[in-house]
Order: structure tokens, then sequence, then C-alpha cells
């Protein structure tokens, strides 16, 4: 005959006023789950179900509009004929500290077919009640106050670069802006956001939007190089500075790090803007 153990179990409501053994692990009968015990902490600790456990799904979305779950991190537009919109989800309803990240992966986005992210009830975006993605390939990243605020971490339109000048066969010269708002933690933050390949950069210019705390300023620049587009640059909100260069040639992906002049980040939010020229071959 085979064996079978049984667990000590219980409704919620008695598991939540049980206190059991270190090492002890007991049966939630109302939640289907298990709760460990440490001898000291009532009603232990409640391991999560597998349905419970959020992970980086992508959620394909096909030419309509969409209302944002909680449980969504990426979605992607992987067609898309027309306008389309896109409903968020309560800002206090979405994990602090997670990021979700809108993209158009069909390169159909454009002025017309715009993908127009809009707040839910009396939420803003950055003080906005919507965000548009307007160019093809475009992405939106927001991560939620916890409360009634979405912050736009960053906003990548790679085909908004402006065509100065082409020549006969498609060759041209561009002018481009990137920008994203970065979190400061530890000695040093790097972006996401990079200095293209081959771009002829002007300056990166930078804002203190919210205000930085345990360092008594920053440099804005890049690894090697830390002050490169400005240092001892002011913590305080709304401090701001244009960091003029050269022009300087990148010739890799260069990201942009914000780096603490004395002491460690505990808080504060930058948000940087590379701000360049591209020259591209001939087309034919």
């Amino acid at each position: 005959m085979s064996e079978q153990l049984q667990l000590r179990r219980g409704a919620a409501s008695q598991v939540a006023a049980f206190t059991g053994a270190q090492g002890e692990t007991v049966v939630d009968t109302t939640n289907n789950r298990l709760v460990v015990q440490d001898g000291a902490t009532v009603g232990g600790f409640a391991a999560a179900k597998l349905s419970e456990v959020i992970t980086n799904g992508r959620t394909a979305v096909s030419d309509a509009a969409y209302g944002v779950q909680t449980t969504d991190r990426l979605v992607a537009y992987t067609a898309l004929t027309a306008a389309r919109a896109v409903t968020l989800p309560a800002a206090a309803a979405y994990p602090t500290g997670t990021v979700l990240r809108i993209v158009d992966e069909s390169g159909n986005c454009s002025a017309s077919n715009t993908l127009t992210i809009s707040r839910a009830g009396v939420d803003t975006i950055e003080g906005q009640t919507s965000a548009t993605i307007a160019t093809a390939y475009g992405f939106i990243e927001l991560e939620s106050n916890g409360s009634n605020q979405w912050n736009l971490l960053a906003q990548n339109a790679p085909g908004a670069a402006a065509t100065i000048v082409q020549g006969p066969s498609g060759s041209s010269i561009k002018y481009a802006i990137l920008e994203q708002l970065l979190t400061l933690s530890g000695s040093s933050t790097t972006s996401t956001i990079q200095i293209p390949t081959g771009a002829v950069v002007f300056a990166v210019g930078s804002r203190t939007v919210t205000a930085v705390t345990g360092a008594p300023s920053y440099g804005v620049g890049v690894v090697g190089n830390t002050t490169q587009f400005g240092g001892s640059l002011g913590v305080t909100a709304g401090s701001s500075n244009i960091g003029v260069i050269g022009p300087t040639a990148f010739y890799s992906p260069t990201n942009i790090v914000i780096t603490a002049t004395s002491g460690s980040f505990t808080g504060g939010t930058v948000r940087i803007a590379i701000q360049y020229a591209l020259a591209t071959p001939p087309q034919s």
C-alpha cells in the first residue's frame, strides 16, 4: 500500500492566527497553498501559487485597441493599419518599480497610424492625460508611482530623425534626439538608450526632475569620461544643463552614465536628452 503524507491544515482564518514551529509547513485549505512557519510570526509566510507569479511576458496585439492588464509587461503591436487606442490600468494597481513597455513591432506606426496611450480615471502620465507613439518601431516605457501617476522612463522614435538634406541616391544627414528619465541609485546609473553607431553628438542635455539625494552633485558622461557632458550638476528639482561638446563622433553604441560626485545616490530622477546628427550612405 502506498504511503500518504498529510500536513497540518486549516481555513485561511485559522492559518492566519496560527504560529507554528520553526520549519513547520501547514496547508491553507481556503486558498490551497502552503504556508511556512518560523516559530515566531503569526500566520507564517504564504507561498505564491504559479498563477500568481508575474513573469516578463509579451502580449501581442494585432491591429486593435487594447486595455493594458496589470500583468502585462510588454505590449507589442504586430500589425497596425489605423490609429489605435491603448488604455492603461490604474497606476495604483500596477506594481511599483515594474517597467511597462508599449512598442510598435509592425513598423507601420506613423503620424496618421498612431498608438495613443491614455490614462485610467484621473491618473496622469507626467502631468498629461495621454502619450503618443507616432513613428515606425517607436516605443514608450512607463513606470507607476504606486498612486496616481505614470512616469515616462523612455521614449524612442527611431524613425523620428529629421532629414536635413538628401542626395539623389538616398544618402542623407539627419538630426535626432533621444530622451530618457533615469531613477538614480548607487554610485552611478546607466541609461538604456544609447548614442547610435556613427552619430555625431552635439550635446547631451540633462534636467533634475525630482531632487537628487545621497550626493552633493553629479556628472553626466560616458564610461571613461563621466563628466563629458557636465560635472558638479545641481541636485535640486528644476536644475538643468546643456552639455555641449565638440561635436564628437561615436563609433559604437554608447550609454550615458550619471555619476555621483561623492557618496551614492539614494533617490531622485534626471532626464537626459542625446542630441546628435547621423549620416547615412547612398541607398542605391
